[in-house]
This record gives C-alpha cells, structure tokens and sequence, in this order.
C-alpha cells in the first residue's frame, strides 16, 4: 500500500504478511497460491497468509459470467479461444483493454491491500498481476510484488516491468520476458510450484488396493473431464478395444452428468474402470499410476511430472496448451494424440513392453519434474523480503 515500509533484516517472520491474488480461471492458479502458501506456513507458522480471488472486486453476476463464457467456449468453440489467446499476445487494442479493468478496479484494490499490509504480493495469474502492476506505476502501491507463471509459455498480458520479480518454468521464459524490459536478474527459474504432497509418492500397492484394483497391470488415468473438456467416455470406449491387462481410473470432478455416464459404463466394461467424482487426494491417485491422460494444463501437468508420471496429451487447444504440449514433447515427457485412432496406436505401443519405452518415459517425465518448486520460491521469498 502508499507508504507501507518494508520490514528490516532480522525482522521476525511474525511480522510478515503474504497476500496471494489469483484468478478461478482453471483450477491451477489458485491451487499454485495454495501450495507456496502451504509451504510458508511449513517455514514459519507465524507468518500470515492470504488468497485474494481478483473476482471479488467484481459484481458476482460479472464473476460468473466471465467463468461460465471461458468454459462454454473451451467446450463448444476452442479456436474461438486460441484466436482470443493470440490476439491478446499481439494486439495493442488487448493492453489497452488490461489498462482499462486495472484502472477501473485500482482503488478498491488498494483499500483492500491497505487493510491487510502485506510484505510481499504474490500473483499467480495474469489479470492480478496486471492490477498490482498498473498501481504500482502509478504510485498506488509500494510493497514488493511478484508473480508466479503457472504455464510452460508466458502470455504477453503477463508481462510487467513493474513487477519486482517472475517465478517461471524452464529457462526458454526468462529470455522471453528480456524481450519486454524484465531484466533477467529479476527472474527465478524454479518450475511450477505444486503441493507437497506431490513430492511424496505414495504406496501404490496400498492405494490401489483401496480402489479394489489389482497391482500387477498397468493402470491409467484419465483426467479432465471436469470441465467438459475431454471426451472421457470415448476415450474409455476406444480403450476397451486394447488387449492387454489394463486398468482405468476416471476423475470426472465435479461433473455430474459426465460422473453417471462414465459409471454406466464402467458396470459393463472389458477392463477394470474405477469412477471418481471431485476428490481431495489426487496426489495419492497420482501415485498409483503407470500414465496419464489428459489436457495439459500447466499445474496438473506439473504434479503428474513431480510424481514421474507420464502423459499422453489429447487434442491441446492453441494458446498456452499447444505451448505446453510444445515443452513436454521437446523433453520427450509426453505423448500427443490429436485422434482417438493416434491414442489407441501410442497406447498399443507403450504397453507391449518388448522395449521398455513406457519406463523410459516415466523416468524423463521424473527428469522433467520440479518437486521442491515452492520450497524454492519461499526460499527466495523470505531471504529476499522478511528479512
């Protein structure tokens, strides 16, 4: 806020406050938040945290409705999406408009930051991060602000010298970013920051015995379906088609009406398939599997890397999908089937077994992966800002 001091070296981490300001846009920005915060609190319990959703700023019906278009786009019309993604990268009409929303939500956001006088602000999606850098270009806010980038690729509406430093994925970003005036002593390479829990594998014997699975053949999970986005049901369809002793485990999140489709047919599948509704223990999940099908959404790809678990990528929407899709093939951490055809053929051949592919893939999916990334960024947090 106007005027905030920031604390002195050897300050007590009592006396610190971090203010989290993300956006429910896709589920990985507040749960990138959730994971640094867990692991402040981890360091020192004394320090305070705090998530802002930016939403709030808006009227609720404004918030909605923002939330309703995003998905019933990605459902219905995803090119219109990649062309709105890469409009926003190149047009000077998108920063206007990103000037226009910061401008107009400047002051209650200031209010709002003045009542909870942070040390530091942490931003993990692009529409904060430009309001707390639009502030502070205009002498609205003093206190240190940061931003985690929760893709494998940085989005122009991203980009802020007023920022005092970026958090980002692999070392591609940071020259991106130098082309904008982010200077690159003023960006981390640290890998997208996951839970805890992500770093721990459990005991997959146990946790698939829990799901009256069986240990000796390989087990696949597909996610994503929550949104509406994945044809989880085709996919499963075509999986049937495979003669090999497989097993499937399908999260439909909070989708009902994909939850009771996909359990219909479970009760009359050729193999073993076990339906999950929104779950709190993916982690575990996780643990329990051989590969993983998806849509690659930076956070949950970056928990399935942390655990070594490799992905087949289905169909990626252009914008920041194809950019991480980009990323994992270069790495040869992932797979991409645009078809269900393409799925079945790469399926077939990870599970012959003759050449040990899908163990390589696990192994670089495990190279791949940044465990302690929020263990990295609170590092630099603190010896940066609280002391």
């Amino acid at each position: 806020m106007a005027g905030s001091q920031r604390p002195g070296r050897g300050t007590a981490l009592a006396d610190n406050k971090v203010l989290f300001m993300s956006a429910p846009v896709g589920a990985g920005h507040i749960r990138a938040a959730q994971a640094v915060s867990q692991m402040l609190k981890m360091t020192d319990t004394a320090c305070q945290t705090e998530l802002c959703n930016v939403f709030d700023f808006f009227h609720p019906s404004i918030g909605q409705a923002i939330l309703k278009s995003y998905l019933k786009i990605l459902d219905i019309f995803p090119q219109a999406y990649a062309a709105m993604y890469s409009w926003g990268n190149q047009s000077r009409l998108a920063l206007m408009g990103r000037d226009l929303v910061s401008r107009f939500l400047a002051r209650r956001l200031e209010e709002y930051i003045r009542s909870f006088q942070p040390s530091v602000i942490v931003c993990t999606h692009a529409t904060p991060a430009g309001l707390v850098a639009w502030c502070k270009k205009h002498g609205l806010l003093t206190v240190p602000a940061v931003a985690i980038v929760t893709d494998f690729v940085t989005h122009r509406l991203w980009v802020y010298p007023e920022l005092d430093h970026y958090f980002v994925a692999h070392a591609g970003m940071v020259e991106y970013l130098g082309q904008y005036g982010v200077a690159q002593e003023a960006v981390t390479v640290t890998g997208i920051p996951v839970s805890l829990a992500f770093s721990q594998q459990g005991d997959r014997s146990q946790i698939l015995n829990k799901l009256t699975l069986a240990s000796d053949r390989k087990t696949i999970l597909i996610m994503g379906g929550g949104a509406g986005v994945l044809p989880m049901d085709s996919i499963l369809d075509m999986c049937m088609e495979i003669d090999k002793p497989l097993q499937f485990i399908a999260i439909a999140g909070n989708n009902r009406q994909l939850y009771r489709k996909l359990m219909r047919f479970a009760a009359a599948a050729k193999h073993p398939v076990r339906v999950l509704g929104y779950i709190d223990n993916v982690h575990e999940i996780m643990s329990a599997a051989d590969l993983l099908i998806s849509k690659p959404g930076g956070m949950s790809v970056s928990e399935a890397l942390a655990l070594g678990v490799p992905l087949i990528i289905y169909r990626p929407i252009p914008g920041q999908e194809e950019a991480n899709t980009r990323y994992l093939l270069a790495r040869r951490a992932a797979f991409r089937a645009d078809s269900l055809p393409e799925l079945k053929t790469i399926l077939l051949n990870l599970m012959a077994g003759e050449h040990g592919e899908l163990s390589r893939l696990q192994q670089r999916a495990a190279a791949v992966g940044c465990p302690d990334a929020a263990k990295n960024i609170v590092n630099f947090l603190v010896n940066k800002y609280f002391y």
